[in-house]
């Protein structure tokens, strides 16, 4: 069972709760990122409150989970070293703890089986991959398939290989340093194969070269003016993907 606790909050403490703000929901490139809510919401609206959700790498600043509980979900917020205190501050800070309980989860090994309505992560499988082949990224995903229930939602936003400036420009300032693999636009397509309904969305050209987060927000504002409209998607830097696992599914592994 994941730590912490599944009490209900009172529709008062609901009430008193401040909507999140988007920088502790994304964290950082806030205006460029946070356009996947968007996509992400449509999906979620033709699905009942009080979902079962699982966000996975929550990081050490910004959660996800704060955007779903906000919804009037029920979350589990992990990390693979675990949640960190500064995350849990924030939970409480918006009165949305008890609609979140915590836990340690390895994307490489879910321990959970046709658990949970939603599962939903941003910008993780770039890390776990690094240098290694795409079957890391498919082994993950078939662990966050077996982990939803017939029917359930993936949505997740993940770096996007973009063109050879980009490679160039994150080699030299970005986690490309550090071996980060960023992905193709088909490659990511050809990982969601198994799932049903899949829409990814794409943008954002500019903004990847912004040093700091005013300039990224500039940045990403002339993408959404211009650029955007001049570039194909396969220069996008960001993909948003919303998929659904089949009603009647088969296992993955």
């Amino acid at each position: 069972m994941p730590q912490g606790t599944q009490k209900e909050a009172s529709p008062e403490a609901l009430a008193k709760a401040q909507h999140p703000s988007l920088r502790d929901i994304i964290g950082w490139d806030v205006l460029n990122w946070s356009r996947a809510l968007e996509l992400w919401s449509v999906a979620l609206s033709s699905r009942s409150k009080n979902v079962y959700c699982l966000e996975l790498g929550c990081g050490r600043n910004s959660s996800l989970a704060l955007w779903l509980a906000a919804l009037g979900n029920r979350v589990v917020c992990s990390d693979r070293e675990g949640v960190s205190e500064p995350i849990r501050a924030a939970h409480a800070r918006y009165s949305l703890a008890q609609r979140i309980s915590y836990a340690s989860v390895d994307a490489r090994a879910i321990p959970y089986r046709s658990e949970f309505d939603v599962v939903i992560f941003k910008s993780i499988l770039g890390g776990i991959v690094a240098r290694d082949d795409l079957s890391v990224a498919a082994d993950v995903l078939a662990g966050i398939y077996a982990a939803l229930k017939p029917g359930g939602l993936l949505l997740f936003a993940e770096n996007l290989y973009a063109t050879p400036v980009h490679e160039f420009t994150r080699a030299r300032f970005g986690a490309g340093k550090d071996g980060w693999r960023y992905f193709a636009l088909d490659e990511l397509r050809s990982l969601m194969s198994a799932f049903a309904n899949v829409q990814i969305d794409t943008w954002g050209f500019l903004a990847c070269f912004g040093r700091s987060e005013g300039q990224r927000h500039v940045l990403g504002k002339l993408d959404g003016l211009v650029a955007e409209k001049l570039v194909p998607a396969s220069w996008h830097y960001i993909a948003a993907v919303v998929a659904e696992k089949p009603q009647a599914s088969t296992s993955l592994s």
